[in-house]
């Protein structure tokens, strides 16, 4: 975040000894006695990466998983061939996000000892990548001490060695292919996640000192290729509790000595669209579609304000009982509705049974219109439970049903239970009402209407997903640097039942036009996420087409 003089005056003290540089390159990858400068490679410029014919360049990727979760020792073969490179360069794609796990490079056996058979798997792809005109970002997304996103990977942290071999692995990455445009920067860690220390201003220098130091062993060997930044994504405490707050743009970005940087975010908001319905995420039986009312976004004043209990209106022979609520409106205490469905002490062997819930909203002349419903056909929750003492559990059920199988169980409570559903703001002159069916023998349970105050409200549109972007727009005014947004896409529940995760992927890219944001498609070939849940086979097609109407266009609007 140097003066641009101070980065002119670098650049040309690196082009000096730019030469000597590259023919020290390691054998291996084809070696050019030609002598670069900072112009022929993909670079920072301010606010804009630069490509290598001069023009500004809009990264458009996609990330190349590899399998790297799996911590495999050699590359996965059957994931991507040439054909892959072809086919997204065809879409409007001009860059692959190139996730490598250090055991292709190397094993804990044997440190230091660098494996042919990774380095020619990576040469291939570099190849590839020429061949069809795109960049390769390579991007170390599961380093020396285990993966970071999920804060299982401390050891990376808390053991220098892990450190000196990960510093050691991006020199000889770094060297291998000093003398490459195609390889257009090296994204040094994937989503960190670090200890907790003793205040969160050591706790944040932990990662700004080993980016530092990545950085500037790369630069003695490659004085030209863009090194990506990472966000520090949180910190876990000594209770395995992670803390994010703190780590803002300006508390969170490494603050690294060299004009050469892009800094790169990531965007899954809200968590659960883009992670929906799925048991290793935690949101297994929740979804969403976009865009909607629901509220995905607020700073909660008070929690809970008051509730409407539905009455037992009519009982059906089935042991099924129909309930509906007074309604509620709009007030200086209240502003948010949600159903919810409660059960009080209905002991170990207890259980409550409801189904058709429906949250309706009247229009100040009469007009009823759903907000939400649920009748549990499919399984889906969609709420968020809440027990007063821990006990109880709300679960799916398919051997019951008001008028077809399927429907919620709550039981085992000893206490208050409460499962609250999707929360919605509440419009001035319009009234609120909650209906739905139980049946219970035991307990305490009803359907009922809960009441919240909250503000700075959000819907989950593309305001929504645009006010995700404005921390990072700021960092990046303020301190005149590009941003890379390495990360996003929606998990293949999103895309499926009118849940419209193509409009959101569409809008998503819309926001990084706006604000000139290089970005990057999570994941080209994978079962959860992917274009591909299994190569070459079920392709999203719909996803495709909206790659190749959107990404070409930008391709030849930039020619």
């Amino acid at each position: 975040m140097k003066d641009n003089n101070i980065r002119r005056c670098l650049l040309k003290f690196a082009a000096l000894i730019s030469s000597a540089v590259l023919m020290t390159a390691s054998a291996g990858f084809s070696v050019s006695a030609q002598k670069y400068s900072a112009d022929d490679f993909v670079h920072a410029e301010e606010r804009k990466i630069i490509g290598t014919d001069g023009n500004e360049l809009h990264i458009q990727g996609m990330a190349l998983g590899n399998s790297v979760w799996g911590n495999p020792s050699s590359p996965d073969l059957s994931h991507h061939n040439e054909n892959t490179y072809k086919e997204l360069s065809e879409m409007g794609f001009n860059c692959v996000r190139f996730y490598i796990n250090y055991g292709l490079f190397e094993s804990d056996s044997n440190p230091y000892h660098y494996k042919k058979s990774g380095f020619d798997w990576l040469d291939k792809n570099i190849k590839w990548a020429k061949k069809y005109n795109m960049g390769i970002i390579i991007n170390m997304h599961y380093p020396q001490g285990k993966y970071q996103s999920n804060g299982d990977g401390l050891e990376l942290w808390t053991n220098k060695s892990n450190q000196d071999r990960l510093t050691a692995l991006w020199k000889k990455i770094a060297r291998r292919y000093a003398n490459e445009p195609t390889v257009w920067g090296y994204g040094l860690i994937n989503e960190p996640v670090v200890p907790m220390k003793d205040t969160m201003e050591q706790t944040y220098e932990q990662y700004n000192k080993l980016m530092q130091r990545i950085s500037a062993e790369i630069r003695k060997v490659s004085p030209y290729q863009t090194i990506f930044i990472e966000r520090l994504c949180a910190a876990v405490n000594s209770n395995g509790e992670r803390e994010y707050a703190y780590f803002t743009p300006e508390n969170s970005f490494a603050k690294i000595d060299d004009e050469n940087i892009v800094y790169e975010f990531h965007d899954y908001d809200p968590f659960f669209f883009t992670h929906q319905n799925t048991s290793w995420a935690g949101t297994e039986g929740r979804t969403m579609t976009y865009p909607s009312e629901e509220i995905v976004g607020e700073d909660t004043v008070n929690g809970w304000v008051k509730c409407e209990a539905a009455s037992k209106k009519s009982a059906k022979g089935n042991g099924w009982s129909y309930f509906e609520s007074k309604t509620v409106s709009l007030s200086d205490d209240a502003n948010v509705v949600t159903a919810a469905v409660t059960a009080s002490k209905l002991g170990q062997d207890g259980a409550a049974f409801f189904d058709d819930i429906i949250l309706t909203e009247i229009s100040p002349r009469g007009e009823r219109r759903t907000l939400f419903s649920a009748d549990f056909s499919d399984g889906i929750i969609n709420g968020s439970p809440w027990s007063d003492d821990g006990s109880g559990v709300s679960e799916y059920c398919a051997d019951d049903g008001n008028n077809a199988p399927g429907c919620l169980k709550i039981s085992g409570t000893t206490s208050f239970y409460v499962q609250n559903f999707k929360r919605f703001e509440m419009k001035k002159g319009y009234k609120y009402m909650v209906s739905g069916y139980m049946k219970s023998d035991c307990g305490s349970p009803e359907i009922r209407i809960d009441m919240s105050l909250s503000k700075n409200i959000h819907s989950f549109d593309e305001n929504f997903l645009e006010s995700s972007f404005m921390p990072y727009v700021e960092f990046s005014e303020k301190h005149s640097v590009p941003l890379y947004l390495g990360e996003f896409g929606v998990i293949s529940e999103g895309f499926e039942n009118e849940r419209n995760g193509i409009g959101w992927v569409r809008d998503m890219i819309s926001i990084c036009r706006k604000y000139n944001i290089g970005f990057n498609y999570h994941v080209y070939n994978e079962p959860a996420f992917g274009l591909y849940d299994d190569y070459p086979n079920g392709r999203n097609e719909e996803l495709a087409e909206l790659f190749k109407e959107i990404l070409k266009a930008q391709s030849k609007k930039s020619a």
